[in-house]
């Protein structure tokens, strides 16, 4: 049996992508941030992600058969530069990166754009407004992992502007981020951490789909976190910085399976060191310029971020984070977050661990509960994450928990070989190390606020 195929044709429109298509995206809040046009390059670039995007949701895996949960696609995007896009290394680059964040084939085909230029590429401004420098550019999720990075990368003494860049498909999502924001604004206005309060700009995009009536949507949205860093790196260019910065846990970005189970498709690897290095060298290939995406949290658990929040003031804004799988879950008179997705119980135990319980909102499900839990589908997560951590317990209790952890998860030997030939944090040894204490720093966190929310629940 053949994967599922499918096939899409995106070139086949004379609007603009904002007026009438398959995908839309609010380009002008990004030219008008800074009050500057966007290239057509980066136009390109946001065309290309929002295609690939729009065929992932309208596609459907199967699970039937020897290739469960493949598939296989054809899409043809009209765009500004067909011979750039449809060069050889850059194809390879874009199906890389695409198989990697989705396990899924891709065939692409770029024509020549018919649509006229977007209101983003083609308004005039009488004069550009860039922000105060220096200039630090960061994906804002409005999540925990984003605010909590915010605080503990902030700088100090200087003040220079934050631009915080956020993609959302909801307005729910959109008032969390913006009371971040404000909440954010408030607590650095009153800090004497700062000579100069640091300016704080919110680029905030609205993006979605056009589907047909009652059309069923593929629910991984494996594709999703490239429309979000490339959100970022267009801001970052719009901003006159070269850096986009992403703040997210080394165990969140590493992602290792839960157990045997899972498939590769199966993990997220949104922000993995992987993805973030191969959607790096694509940009730089695209715009024929050096672009950096930066994680500096890659060897800090997700506590270890959240211990900056109370110094940072922003400890009020944490009720505000949404961390779920499933947000919102659109229940009436209910917590709009689950509590028995991985994401969920990650903040649960992160927060418990770094003191900052009393500030989370409450949960639909409480699987620290099990008696009040009818659906025993609903602690599936979190027994399998409690195996995790038994096997990553025995790994690091072995006279080499390296090489332990490199048997139990392979896929950790690749991801330091690949950080290594980078030499961007470090050398082998140093690598592998701040791995291990990853997870000895995780293990131990865990064991002792999961004991602590049992016992107060």
């Amino acid at each position: 049996m053949t994967a599922t195929h499918y096939s899409y044709d995106f070139a086949d429109q004379v609007q603009p992508v904002e007026l009438d298509s398959y995908y839309w995206l609010n380009g002008q809040r990004l030219s008008r941030a800074f009050c500057r046009a966007l290239r057509a390059s980066l136009a390109d670039l946001l065309d290309i992600v929002m295609a690939v995007y729009a065929a992932d949701r309208r596609s459907p895996r199967s699970f039937k058969g020897a290739v469960a949960g493949h598939r296989r696609f054809s899409v043809r995007i009209g765009v500004r530069n067909p011979r750039l896009w449809s060069a050889g290394e850059m194809v390879e680059r874009l199906q890389d990166l695409l198989y990697w964040l989705s396990e899924d084939e891709w065939s692409l085909h770029f024509v020549q754009r018919l649509a006229a230029p977007s209101v983003a590429e083609s308004e005039n401004f009488l004069f550009q407004m860039p922000p105060r420098d220096p200039v630090t550019v960061s994906l804002f999720s409005g999540g925990l992992d984003s605010l909590a990075g915010l605080a503990a990368h902030a700088p100090k003494g200087s003040g220079g502007s934050r631009v915080l860049v956020s993609g959302y498909t909801n307005n729910r999502l959109r008032h969390q981020q913006r009371a971040q924001v404000d909440l954010v604004r408030a607590a650095w206005g009153h800090s004497e951490a700062f000579e100069h309060t640091p300016e704080v700009h919110h680029v905030a995009v609205p993006f979605g789909i056009r589907k047909p009536i009652e059309h069923q949507e593929e629910k991984s949205q494996r594709t999703r976190s490239l429309v979000f860093l490339t959100l970022g790196v267009v801001t970052a260019l719009q901003g006159g910085t070269d850096t986009l910065w992403v703040y997210e846990n080394g165990v969140g970005a590493l992602n290792l399976p839960m157990n045997e189970t899972q498939l590769g498709m199966d993990n997220s690897r949104g922000v993995h060191p992987r993805s973030l290095v191969l959607a790096e060298d694509l940009v730089n290939m695209a715009l024929e310029q050096s672009v950096r995406i930066r994680n500096p949290f890659l060897f800090s658990t997700k506590a270890q971020m959240c211990n900056a929040l109370t110094d940072s003031g922003f400890a009020d804004a944490v009720s505000y984070t949404v961390s779920c799988d499933g947000f919102p879950q659109r229940m009436h008179n209910q917590p709009s977050q689950c509590g028995r997705c991985t994401s969920c119980i990650l903040r649960r135990q992160s927060l418990q661990a770094s003191g900052l319980a009393q500030h989370d909102q409450g949960y639909r499900y409480d699987v620290l509960r099990p008696q009040t839990i009818r659906d025993e589908c609903h602690l599936y997560d979190f027994e399998a994450m409690r195996g995790q951590m038994h096997k990553i317990g025995r790994c690091l209790a072995t006279d080499d928990p390296w090489r332990s952890l490199c048997a139990s998860f392979p896929e950790l030997a690749r991801t330091h070989a690949e950080l290594v030939v980078r030499r961007e944090l470090g050398d082998r040894t140093s690598i592998g190390d701040g791995m291990v204490d990853l997870y000895r720093n995780y293990a131990w966190e865990w064991g002792w606020s999961i004991d602590a929310l049992i016992q107060a629940a």
